[in-house]
């Protein structure tokens, strides 16, 4: 039940989240909040007393029981700063959201996550890098997050979708609210494989002053930050700014120096931010290892087995490799150094090599790596 009443002191104080931890440690509970002596959370605001009337005037018990009904209704699901689902990285910024709502499934925190943004007015040249980085990181244990804007960040969503991953959009407005109109077949698919986020309660409409905070979750959500095209004025590095004050690595594509969409993110390679022209530089920054080549992994099998590391997934993940020891193996019975469709016919040629080949299928399909190497 305090997740109920966190969700109230999150929509009674939005974009005022010191003020309401400052309550939460006067009063020890948001119920005891709802419940608070109105002269008692005066004096706890002091000043604020705009925001006291506020508090004070939406303290209705039955608004509570039609805010979660509508939460049920629309499917969707609110975490506070303390639930066990509320992610990690967000806790760490400078001024996160109180509670968040969540449509779709909110990816575990020990699977990595990366920022992708940039111009919504974007070039040829963007979009298509972002799209090919992006749908390259799909083929690894990696999400995408982004704003569902037009431009990059509807391209990224696109990518990292299209090569089988998952992704997460951060938006300005309600979760059941799809801003740009025109990305509604993307915003469901987004939830399909994946999940919108957003701290503004069900029903809030977009309006320009939101987009700044939305910006702060996606650098607080993200290990690092890929810039993908903005102007000098670009709203994209105000992003780029919060990640680097949060302590987040922000890793820049270099553009035309003769266009103006390139002009903010040249300014940021200036500032020492490094450069980013495929997703291997990603993954080797988040210290993730893929094969490119059926040889390179079956070379790696041996230490990955002995190591207890993952193939394209993070040494921290709680998912372990499983015993792939048979199917390497089999694959040099009778001398075989490459896979080929001879090598394939002597690992299932028994039942056991049936069984190898289909425990190494399994693992591979479900975290996004290929089934077939040159």
């Amino acid at each position: 039940m305090e997740e109920t009443y966190l969700m109230w002191l999150a929509r009674v104080t939005l974009h005022n989240t010191k003020k309401a931890f400052q309550l939460l440690g006067r009063f020890g509970t948001a119920e005891n909040v709802f419940y608070a002596d109105p002269e008692e959370i005066r004096s706890a605001l002091g000043n604020a007393t705009k925001l006291a009337d506020t508090i004070l005037s939406q303290r209705d018990p039955e608004m509570l029981d039609e805010w979660m009904i509508e939460l049920e209704e629309k499917e969707i699901s609110f975490y506070s700063y303390f639930h066990p689902s509320y992610p990690y990285l967000l806790k760490q910024i400078y001024d996160p959201p109180l509670g968040i709502y969540v449509k779709g499934v909110l990816p575990d925190d020990h699977i990595d996550k990366i920022g992708v943004i940039g111009a919504r007015r974007c070039s040829q040249y963007g979009a298509s890098v972002a799209y090919r980085i992006t749908k390259d990181l799909g083929q690894t244990n990696v999400i995408v997050v982004s704003g569902m804007a037009k431009g990059i960040d509807a391209v990224a969503h696109k990518g990292i979708m299209d090569g089988g991953g998952k992704t997460i959009a951060v938006l300005g407005c309600g979760v059941d609210v799809c801003y740009p109109a025109e990305n509604r077949e993307l915003m469901e698919r987004i939830i399909e494989n994946g999940c919108v986020l957003s701290e503004y309660p069900p029903g809030t409409k977009a309006v320009p002053y939101h987009f700044p905070y939305r910006n702060r979750i996606i650098s607080g959500l993200s290990k690092l930050i890929v810039v993908i095209e903005a102007g000098k004025r670009s709203g994209t590095l105000i992003t780029a700014d919060l990640a680097l004050e949060n302590g987040r690595d922000v890793f820049v594509l270099p553009g035309n120096v003769t266009s103006k969409l390139s002009e903010g993110t040249n300014n940021l390679i200036k500032q020492g931010c490094p450069i980013i022209t495929e997703s291997g530089d990603i993954l080797e920054e988040l210290g993730l290892t893929v094969p490119d080549t059926w040889d390179e992994l079956v070379d790696m099998l041996p230490t990955i087995q002995g190591n207890n590391m993952e193939v394209g997934i993070p040494s921290t993940a709680s998912t372990t490799l499983p015993d792939l020891s048979l199917f390497y193996t089999l694959l040099y019975q009778g001398g075989s150094d490459v896979y080929d469709d001879e090598a394939k016919k002597t690992i299932i040629d028994n039942e056991a090599g049936v069984n190898a080949f289909a425990t190494y299928t399994s693992f591979f399909n479900d975290y996004g790596m290929p089934t077939e190497y040159d």
